[in-house]
C-alpha cells in the first residue's frame, strides 16, 4: 500500500489515511519517490507532473527572465516605499503650536483622536512629549489644536509626496527596463 499520492489537478501531495477523498487524477507514490521529490523541492527544484511518465518529477526552475526580475524588483521596492512611508507617518511629528516644539504621536488612533478633538472646536488637554521625551497632557486652545492638525497634515503631505516621487522613479525605471535605477531607489536616500 502506498502512503503518498500526487494530484496533478491540485498540484500537491496527499497522504493516505489523512486525505481519504482524493481526486480521481491521483497517482500513487512510493515512500522513496516521495522522499526524493521532497528533497529536490527543498533544493529549489519545481515539482511538475510529467504527462508522458504519468507521475510527478522534479525539474530545475528556469531562471527568471529579465522582465520577471524587473517586475519582481519593482514590486519589492514599491512595497518597501509604502512601508517606509507608513512608518514615517505613524512615527510621530513635531509641532510648535504651543510656542516651542513638542512631539505628537501619529499612529492611526492618534490621528483619529486629533481629528476628533479639533472637530469639537473647544480647548482641550492633549498629549505630547517635550524635547526630553516627557509625555504629558498639556492644555491646548482650539486654535493650537488646529495648528497641531495643520502641522500634521503638512508633515504627512511631505511624506506622501516623497513616496509618490519614489514610486514614479520606480515606474520610469521599470518602463525603461533599467534594473540599476530600480535598485538605487530607496526611502533612506531620497530627499
Amino acid at each position: 500500500m502506498n502512503s503518498y499520492f500526487y494530484s496533478p489537478s491540485l498540484h500537491t501531495f496527499l497522504i493516505a489515511g489523512l486525505h481519504k477523498n482524493r481526486p480521481a487524477d491521483c497517482v500513487p507514490l512510493s515512500d522513496a519517490e516521495h522522499t526524493a521529490l521532497m528533497m529536490h523541492q527543498s533544493q529549489g527544484f519545481e515539482i511538475t507532473f510529467d504527462r508522458e511518465l504519468m507521475k510527478p518529477v522534479a525539474r530545475e526552475l528556469a531562471p527568471p527572465t529579465e522582465t520577471e526580475r524587473l517586475t519582481a524588483m519593482h514590486l519589492e521596492k514599491t512595497a518597501q516605499v509604502n512601508l517606509a512611508c507608513e512608518a514615517a507617518i505613524t512615527g510621530g511629528f513635531w509641532s510648535s503650536a504651543l510656542g516651542e516644539p513638542f512631539q505628537y504621536a501619529s499612529q492611526l488612533d492618534d490621528q483619529l483622536n486629533l481629528t476628533g478633538v479639533i472637530q469639537t472646536g473647544m480647548d482641550s488637554l492633549y498629549a505630547c512629549r517635550d524635547q526630553l521625551g516627557t509625555k504629558l497632557f498639556r492644555s491646548h486652545t482650539a486654535e493650537q489644536l488646529r495648528h497641531v492638525g495643520s502641522d500634521f497634515s503638512s508633515f504627512k503631505q511631505q511624506l506622501l509626496q516623497k513616496a509618490n516621487g519614489l514610486k514614479q522613479a520606480l515606474d520610469r525605471a521599470l518602463a525603461d527596463s533599467d534594473l540599476a535605477s530600480l535598485q538605487l531607489v530607496s526611502w533612506e536616500d531620497a530627499q
